[in-house]
């Protein structure tokens, strides 16, 4: 069997950046929202969904972190009646998952839950959209408007 190891380094770096910013997206949110102003609501209410995708990304590579030394036990958990045709594993960080390929050519999850590239995704796309429209209404609020011509 072929093995590609999740590395603990890079693990607990991406556990310990993805959770600072989660906290601190989380505090800019509900600041700015409080604060206020022309597009606080959508600005706070984007961090505060860049602050859920950080958490769902804390939560996969605690997955794949706790799994980092039992990635066989985590293959034969995951899928019994398939983990005697399993050849080899790879792991992703991002999205972070933990594939069990077989020796048919196919692959099954194990170890990460698999509501986490769901919700990660999602929450991306909300946080972008509304940073998106935090800007829009910041620009439509802020754009001077230009003064009528004078004649002289």
């Amino acid at each position: 069997m072929t093995s590609s190891y999740p590395a603990a380094l890079p693990l607990l770096i991406g556990i310990v950046v993805a959770a600072v910013t989660a906290f601190g997206l989380t505090g800019y949110g509900f600041s700015t929202i409080g604060r206020g102003g022309r597009g606080a609501v959508a600005g706070g209410a984007a961090a505060l969904a860049g602050a859920l995708a950080a958490v769902a990304y804390v939560w996969g590579l605690v997955s794949l972190f706790l799994d980092e030394s039992g990635t066989a036990q985590a293959c034969q958990d995951a899928n019994p009646s398939l983990y005697g045709q399993v050849s080899g594993y790879s792991v992703s960080y991002l999205p972070p998952a933990l594939n069990c390929r077989m020796s048919s050519g196919g692959s099954y999850s194990a170890a990460v839950p698999g509501f986490v590239t769901p919700v990660m995704t999602g929450c991306a796309v909300i946080a972008v959209t509304l940073v998106l429209i935090a800007v829009a209404e910041h620009r439509r609020t802020t754009t001077p408007e230009h003064p009528e011509k004078r004649t002289t």
